[in-house]
């Protein structure tokens, strides 16, 4: 189905605690503080079809801040393309800045924190989804990406832009350490430490894919039971 896509301007703001908002509670001005502002006045209009939300409807959510102060019933969605949350407020929608007062967010069944994470030898940071916890995490990060529009050619028809998911990354930690990107065998082999060799059997007997959600659960599940 097609969207209308406004682009927003992005605008640093300070806003001030108002009566209507008292659901962020005593520490709300620093909440407040640290808003960016999505939605501008301005702006192209853009079709597309798809769209960059996990879900596109509000839904009351839970924050906890890097300080562990909690907030509940915020209205938010996840915008997953720019790896944001955003909340709506009377005075419009607004980006959540990533990291200080957003580290944690759990909204409809998932748990994100916020951490750094290693990606193919690169430092990467936003949000994962926690999946498993124990001495082995698994994370799962949420991919949408965005396909600029084609023209028409010869024996092809235009196609529209459009936001389109892709299958999500798994991540595993170890303890403390940070969440490593598992792209194929070889790296849950490097994580399993003691147990490389009984992990090598049980992937073999159970015939697992990487990136099946159900058999990396299983994977874990595995590792924190031996």
């Amino acid at each position: 189905m097609k969207r209308t896509y406004i682009s927003l301007l992005l605008i640093v703001c300070a806003l001030s605690l108002s009566a209507q908002n008292l659901w962020l509670g005593a520490e709300g001005q620093k909440f407040y503080d640290e808003l960016i502002l999505r939605k501008a006045a301005r702006g192209e209009v853009e079709s597309y079809e798809g769209s960059p939300y996990m879900d596109e409807e509000f839904t009351e959510a839970t924050i906890v801040s890097s300080e562990n102060q909690v907030f509940n019933k915020v209205p938010l969605r996840y915008n997953v393309y720019y790896d944001l949350f955003e909340v709506q407020l009377d005075e419009g929608v607004f980006n959540l800045k990533r990291g200080g007062v957003v580290a944690k967010v759990s909204l409809q069944g998932h748990d994100f924190v916020y951490t750094t994470y290693d990606y193919q030898s690169t430092e990467g940071e936003g949000y994962l989804e926690l999946i498993i916890e124990g001495r082995y995490k698994l994370y799962k990060q949420h991919q949408i990406v965005f396909k600029e529009a084609e023209p028409a050619q010869p024996y092809q028809e235009a196609k529209p832009a459009m936001f389109q998911e892709r299958d999500p990354l798994f991540y595993i930690a170890f303890n403390d350490n940070r969440p490593v990107f598992i792209k194929n065998k070889s790296n849950l082999m490097e994580i399993a430490g003691d147990n490389e060799k009984a992990l090598k059997d049980f992937i073999k007997d159970n015939r697992i894919k990487i990136r099946d959600e159900e058999d990396i659960v299983k994977v874990v599940e595995y590792l924190n039971y031996e």
